[in-house]
């Protein structure tokens, strides 16, 4: 399969000049790894669901996962946008040898993230004890656990941005995408085995933490050694103002994203309970597989797309785009595919519990579709300074998401949530496709040639 994927992105060379062959060879090399790593996640991110819905059962799994997602809403503003924008900057930086100004930012950054997201964390904390009397006390003291992880998580997600701009792909991820994850169901799984009686979602929860923490350093490390050697040299430039300003709309636009992505799991969770949850989860876990190929290009492209839209390549990045957009949708949309017509195969593996997830599952996985189908078009607005734009039809579809989920969920459930996001995924693709068009000068299809 990696070979098969290799050798599409190499046809990208009959569209490029001769004096882009060097980047086309990173892009079909970065772009194999990234999704050799993205298999290896999935594949334990679905057996850790297993092992979830195994041992914890749907109610378990429910609080988990309800605590999990309240944790990664608050790390998104927690690290106020930067996490995001250090992509960008490393990357320009990298390309224009602006040594003084890389050190300065990843310095700054992980100063003010910390400080921020630490405080963030203590006062967040502190309204959900104070709301303790309006929830249920188990489901609390798990979202008191996840948000422990916040300031640890923070920070980590600025060695990633990092990793990103310095074009460390994959090895920016294997932390967090393959040691996390087999740290946890290996350490899920004997602590089961050794106390069956007691174990239970905060078992959970405190291995998930311990992972993080490891996690965090083994990342530290590998960032230190992949910075380029003149970074440690120089005395770092520092430009805070300029670079916080940068950073809000990311922040903003981040928020907004990761509440169009679970908005529905918090909704659910207050209006139908942690068990409809727990199958909620299952499901979107499932429909994540139909776009693992554009999770991998994406996680190439960032750097690319700024590096050339930097040097004004703009020819050469839309080319790079049109290509990597007809492999990646002509492979999510096999994929897609395939799971509809298995579904009923997938949930048998969690239990039978979880089949009344299935109508859900092909709902989502429309939307996957449909979003590989309109490609990265809110990387290439974020890459390319329009983040604002990004924010604000961002910002437009998690109003709409949330009403719809509110209209939904009551009448139809888990079906009613994932009806409500694919909606807001159709609507904030296709405002995204209209103003990368106006704004970067940028098509995807070239429409006028069919």
């Amino acid at each position: 399969m990696l070979k098969v994927i290799a050798r599409k992105f190499s046809s990208m060379a009959a569209l490029m000049e001769k004096d882009s062959y060097s980047l086309k060879k990173k892009l079909i090399k970065r772009t194999a790894g990234s999704f050799g790593l993205k298999i290896g996640s999935n594949g334990l991110g679905f057996i850790l669901s297993i092992v979830f819905a195994r041992y914890l059962g749907t109610a378990g799994l429910g609080t988990y996962s309800y605590a999990m997602t309240w944790a990664n809403l608050s790390s998104i503003p927690a690290t106020l946008g930067i996490d995001q924008l250090i992509v960008r900057e490393m990357a320009v930086y990298h390309s224009k040898s602006q040594w003084r100004l890389m050190g300065g930012l990843l310095g700054w950054s992980n100063l003010v993230v910390f400080s921020f997201s630490l405080i963030f964390t203590v006062v967040a904390t502190a309204l959900i004890y104070r709301w303790e009397n309006n929830l249920d006390a188990d489901v609390v003291l798990a979202v008191v656990l996840a948000m422990l992880t916040v300031p640890i998580a923070s920070v980590r997600n600025l060695r990633l941005g990092a990793m990103r701009g310095l074009q460390h792909i994959v090895l920016g991820q294997i932390p967090d995408s393959l040691l996390g994850p087999a740290i946890v169901t290996i350490l899920t799984i004997i602590s089961y085995l050794l106390f069956p009686q007691s174990f239970n979602v905060y078992w959970v929860l405190v291995i998930k933490i311990l992972a993080i923490i490891i996690t965090f350093f083994v990342g530290g490390l590998w960032l230190w050694r992949s910075l380029p050697t003149e970074v440690k040299q120089v005395k770092p430039e520092y430009l805070g103002k300029q670079w916080l300003i940068a950073a809000l709309p990311f922040m903003f636009l981040g928020t907004m994203q990761l509440i169009n992505s679970r908005i529905d799991i918090i909704m659910l969770g207050g209006i139908e309970g942690v068990e409809a949850v727990g199958i909620y989860t299952i499901v979107v876990g499932i429909t994540q597989l139909t776009i693992i190929i554009h999770q991998a290009a994406n996680s190439v492209l960032g750097p690319t797309i700024a590096t050339l839209y930097s040097e004004n390549k703009l020819q050469q990045l839309q080319q790079v785009i049109r290509k990597s957009v007809l492999i990646v949708f002509s492979a999510s949309l096999s994929i897609g595919v395939v799971m509809m017509g298995l579904g009923k195969y997938l949930l048998l593996i969690f239990g039978s519990e979880f089949f009344p997830g299935r109508t859900a599952m092909n709902i989502l996985i429309l939307g996957q579709i449909f979003h590989a189908f309109t490609g990265p078009v809110g990387l290439v607005l974020n890459m390319t300074g329009h983040q604002n734009y990004t924010a604000m039809s961002t910002g437009a579809s998690a109003v709409l998401n949330i009403a719809l989920n509110a209209l939904f969920i009551p009448r139809w459930g888990i079906n009613g949530a994932a009806a409500a996001t694919t909606i807001s995924v159709f609507v904030i693709n296709i405002i995204n496709l209209v103003i990368m068009q106006k704004m970067v000068k940028i098509s995807l299809y070239s429409f006028s040639k069919i």
